[in-house]
């Protein structure tokens, strides 16, 4: 199942129809907030004390609580800022961003709903605001991957890329949700972008290899033969042989699935099954040395146990 088609991608990627100019820059730093919003000073005044508190929250705890007191008081401060002015876009994003360290999700994903059609009136101009919206996107389209809603996820995460094409979670995420909707070329393409922008980001290069090796032999495959070289490995070789021959008869030419399953009847003293087995793998790569020596390897064992 594709979610998108290459075309519905790139018009993800067309620019807002964006009307009202407002031109904000949603930054905190010792001299205070860099506020650009036509508000009420009170409702400035509320968001920077909130900040304050959210600052000190982030420094005080370890983990993070919305019934703590300093996160109490910075959400009761930045809820008390909107009550002025609801329309404040610096004070919607804090207050979300307020949710998201304290893990209130729900609320969260409303939050950046409301700053986002505030945001989506303005004409945008800042790199630091581009920035903001696509963390927004982020978010949301975590929440909803976290729902289980892949294509309204996709559609966040690509969005948030648009803003910010570096941004190297959302190019992960959107990298897993393709993956997920078994669109494999456009999971490869997106794990191709993160490890362009970070060669040692987390597990990047293992499901970029999985993803590469999933369209080679197919999905179900690839899946059914992780599965069974996990069994191997922890020496469960009944179950990593129904695997492997899962793996097999999902894909008759998966040459790396025969070559391990000749390892595992090789350790199980199997040697004519594993003898089978390798000279299968020679049948479809005549070039594989490891599969040769193992060959010769089983007769040998077989030989001198006859």
């Amino acid at each position: 199942m594709k979610l998108f088609s290459q075309n519905d991608i790139k018009v993800l990627f067309l620019p807002f129809l964006l009307v009202f100019f407002y031109v904000f820059c949603l930054s905190a730093s010792s001299q205070g907030l860099q506020i650009s919003s036509n508000t009420d000073p009170e409702a400035i005044e509320y968001l920077q004390k909130a900040v304050d508190k959210m600052e000190e929250a982030l420094d005080t705890y370890d983990a993070h609580y919305p019934g703590r007191k300093l996160w109490s008081e910075a959400i009761t401060y930045a809820q008390k800022a909107l009550e002025v002015d609801p329309d404040f876009i610096e004070g919607n994003y804090y207050l979300a961003l307020m949710y998201q360290y304290t893990d209130w999700y729900y609320r969260e994903a409303e939050q950046w709903k409301k700053y986002l059609d505030l945001i989506e009136k303005t004409e945008l101009t800042s790199p630091q605001v581009k920035q903001n919206l696509a963390h927004a996107y982020y978010r949301l389209g975590y929440n909803y991957y976290e729902r289980s809603d892949y294509e309204q996820s996709l559609i966040y995460f690509l969005n948030s890329i648009k803003e910010y094409p570096d941004s190297i979670e959302s190019n992960y995420w959107a990298a897993r949700v393709f993956y997920e909707a078994d669109d494999l070329e456009n999971s490869l393409f997106y794990w191709e972008r993160v490890l362009s922008l970070d060669p040692n980001y987390p597990r990047a290069q293992y499901f970029y290899d999985k993803v590469k090796a999933s369209i080679e032999v197919g999905k179900e495959a690839y899946n059914w033969y992780e599965q069974a070289y996990n069994e191997y490995e922890n020496l469960n070789y009944g179950r990593a042989i129904d695997a492997y021959r899962k793996a097999i008869g999902l894909n008759p030419r998966f040459a790396d699935a025969y070559y391990w399953l000749g390892r595992v009847y090789f350790e199980t003293g199997d040697y004519s099954q594993a003898i089978w087995n390798y000279r299968k793998v020679l049948q479809l790569e005549p070039d594989n040395t490891k599969a040769a020596y193992w060959l010769k390897e089983s007769q040998r064992q077989l030989e001198n146990k006859e």
